[in-house]
């Protein structure tokens, strides 16, 4: 059995990454003018999509059997929403410039601490900073990440796994019933898929929570089913 999970966080502004997340602080700084405590602050959604095999032992998302299938299931959500204003096209691209013709192209050799670009170019000041490690991570690399959401596209961080790695998708769209929805299509007796509130995943234990309470998951992990809906 193969559990497929996505954590999402929606309308978020991403300032905790920063590492600066001081409620107090925001609060001064913004009312420091008029302008800044009336100007809308900027949100962004993110997409944390991983996965594990219990037959195996196995956690994390490019180590599936259904990693092909899961594949081809986040690349028809982005064809799907081809037109809207985060999309620049099929072709994605890294910070050092290298180009992929598609999606599933750009996943070929992914590996730990990747980065991926939607489009077939960004601003390569901006770019060249997104680079991660195993010592550097998006914390520290919060503002170039921003700086290409708001450029409109999206970004994707291939997390390291305990078994090959995981994916971390941001975008400034919401695109959790797209994903909802592409589930469905993939489901099989040997893959169930869950939707997970990433403000309920407070520990390791609600992260690997098909270990222990698969049939009866947390408040805020919903199964996807073929007549589920989005709750």
């Amino acid at each position: 059995m193969e559990i497929l999970k996505i954590i999402f966080e929606h309308d978020m502004t991403l300032e905790h990454l920063s590492g600066h997340d001081d409620p107090r602080k925001r609060k001064q700084d913004r009312q420091q003018t008029l302008a800044s405590f009336l100007a809308p602050q900027k949100t962004y959604n993110r997409y944390y999509i991983t996965g594990s095999c219990l037959d195996k032992n196995r956690f994390g998302l490019s180590a599936l059997n259904a990693w092909p299938v899961v594949q081809r299931m986040i690349s028809e959500v982005f064809d799907n929403n081809a037109g809207r204003s985060f999309y620049p096209g099929p072709e994605w691209h890294q910070p050092n410039g290298t180009i992929h013709n598609s999606f599933s192209d750009a996943l070929k050799d992914l590996k730990p601490y990747d980065v991926l670009i939607s489009g077939a170019e960004s601003d390569e000041q901006v770019r060249s900073k997104l680079h991660l490690d195993d010592r550097t991570g998006i914390r520290e690399r919060f503002e170039p990440l921003t700086a290409l959401l708001d450029q409109s596209h999206l970004v994707i961080l291939a997390e390291k796994a305990h078994h090959g790695c995981d994916l971390h998708l941001f975008t400034c769209d919401n695109l959790y019933e797209s994903m909802f929805n592409a589930c469905k299509k993939i489901l099989n007796p040997e893959l169930r898929c869950f939707t997970i509130n990433g403000k309920r995943v407070n520990s390791e234990r609600h992260f690997y929570f098909e270990t222990w309470s698969l049939d009866h998951p947390p408040h805020g992990f919903q199964e996807v089913t073929p007549d589920a809906r989005i709750r």
